[in-house]
């Protein structure tokens, strides 16, 4: 239903203004199923029997992609576009928006759950905080450097060579990092307080 809500108001606003200025959203919004689906794939073919190589490779792809799914947040920065009434607009971003934050955090309890079966001696409590860090680092990379989860495959080197830097010289980066981790922090609260 939720998902029905974002593509009726999208629908409407594309017969409204006859212009497909939001359509970005569709494909934002299928980016952001792309790790649940990893994780749901992962449950259906049960990965707590798999290899270890093969274990971490479905593991670092859910990785690369799950930024995707907060990602739609920052879709909020094309809100003063204009083409419809801004209060429209804003509910239109915010419904696909939470839609992504949902879809990922149903993976990352998915993928939560799958680790605790896979290595009950890990402390996978401490899971989450650094997956949210990692998802908060990676909306950067997205919005701001504009780098896409395949570009790991199709262009790795440009794309380690930037996000390397900014290991290596933090303090250069240190907008990069205050946006990385109040996100992070952002969805943590948010992940916990949905569990409870």
């Amino acid at each position: 239903m939720s998902v029905a809500f974002s593509l009726l108001l999208l629908l409407s606003r594309f017969i409204h203004t006859g212009s497909l200025q939001y359509a970005f959203l569709l494909w934002n919004l299928f980016l952001a199923w792309v790790p649940c689906h990893i994780t749901l794939l992962m449950q259906s073919y049960g990965a707590v029997r798999w290899s270890l190589l093969v274990w971490w490779g479905a593991f670092g792809a859910w990785l690369v992609f799950l930024p995707n799914a907060p990602y739609i947040l920052t879709d909020l920065y094309h809100l003063p576009e204009g083409g419809a009434p801004r209060w429209f607009d804003l509910i239109l971003i915010l419904s696909f928006a939470w839609n992504g934050l949902i879809l990922g955090f149903i993976s990352i309890r998915q993928m939560q759950v799958m680790c605790v079966e896979r290595f009950p001696q890990w402390p996978v409590r401490l899971f989450v905080l650094p997956v949210m860090l990692l998802c908060g680092w990676g909306v950067y990379i997205g919005r701001y450097l504009r780098w896409n989860s395949w570009d790991l495959l199709v262009a790795p080197v440009p794309l380690l060579r930037e996000t390397g830097a900014m290991l290596l010289h933090p303090l250069q980066y240190a907008h990069a990092w205050g946006f990385s981790i109040c996100l992070g922090l952002f969805m943590h609260i948010i992940y916990n307080l949905k569990k409870g």
